[in-house]
């Protein structure tokens, strides 16, 4: 009598996983923006954050535009940067092998490739060795994620099959 109901919910059985792979385009297309929208998008916030901090404390504007510019790696805002945008690449990577569900290391590793790629070219004219340990640094968070999304898939293959 339930079936004539048409106000019931469909009968659906929600407790199966779906285990088929997924699209790699799509999962590389995502962690790309993700991983490159979401670092730069945080630096933009948390610069004008610190900024704007220092305005408030009395900098001048010339001075700031030079402190801003002459930040050392090891300075907390960078650090905190840093810290942050590591985090950002590492649920790329995650997102990147749940989507992809098979090849998750390649297909983060090629998301990770545009991404350390575009951000290299946007900083070639000022890069330093310290560019490049950041760019290795993203690499290795992007398929530390990587390897916890294959591991979280492997899981979901185990507890449907």
């Amino acid at each position: 009598m339930e079936q004539d109901n048409p106000y019931a919910a469909p009968g659906v059985d929600l407790t199966q996983a779906d285990t088929r792979p997924g699209s790699p385009v799509k999962a590389v297309l995502y962690a790309f923006l993700l991983d490159f929208v979401g670092s730069n998008l945080l630096a933009l916030v948390l610069g004008i954050a610190y900024g704007a901090l220092l305005t408030l404390g009395g900098m001048p504007p010339d001075q700031l535009e030079a402190h801003m510019g002459s930040l050392a790696w090891y300075s907390p805002y960078m650090l905190i940067v840093t810290i942050l945008g590591t985090m950002i690449s590492v649920l790329a990577g995650f997102v990147c092998a749940r989507i992809a569900k098979r090849h998750e290391y390649r297909c983060a590793l090629i998301a990770a490739t545009l991404t350390c790629g575009l951000m290299v070219w946007m900083s070639w004219p000022r890069f330093t060795t310290t560019t490049l340990c950041l760019t290795l640094l993203g690499y290795a968070a992007s398929l530390l994620g990587a390897h916890w999304g294959r591991k979280a898939n492997r899981k979901v293959q185990a507890a449907a099959g």
